[in-house]
């Protein structure tokens, strides 16, 4: 169990919604694109901060945990999260609290600006 105390939730962050890919005359999906929807302060902590192999080379990535109050937009791994002017791909989404006012814990991993882990 997690310390509830307000102090805690100090980090602005940012939940972007997918855009519903449309089909072209071609019958191909166009592009997703991620909207601002919600945000909200959460408390963040560190999950772990490695080196994995990306493509021959070695890049670090940042992944997070992110604590935030229940929102009422049902939210999932095809959303993404904006902290500190990176987007992170969100991993995991559960409810760790089943009392009110409930709690979500989001898992994400930082992603630079062309899709790849950081």
């Amino acid at each position: 169990m997690f310390k509830r105390n307000p102090g805690r939730f100090i980090h602005k962050i940012t939940l972007m919604k997918p855009s519903k890919p449309k089909r072209d005359e071609l019958g191909g999906l166009s592009e997703t694109t991620y909207e601002p929807v919600i945000e909200l302060f959460a408390m963040c902590e560190q999950k772990d901060q490695s080196r994995q192999p990306f493509v021959g080379d070695y890049v670090t990535a940042d992944t997070r945990y992110f604590v935030f109050r229940e929102i009422h937009e049902p939210i999932d791994a095809s959303w993404r999260l904006q902290y500190r002017d990176f987007t992170y791909l969100i991993n995991e989404v559960k409810l760790i609290d089943e009392s009110r006012p409930y709690f979500i814990q989001v898992t994400a991993t930082a992603v630079n600006a062309g899709g790849g882990i950081i």
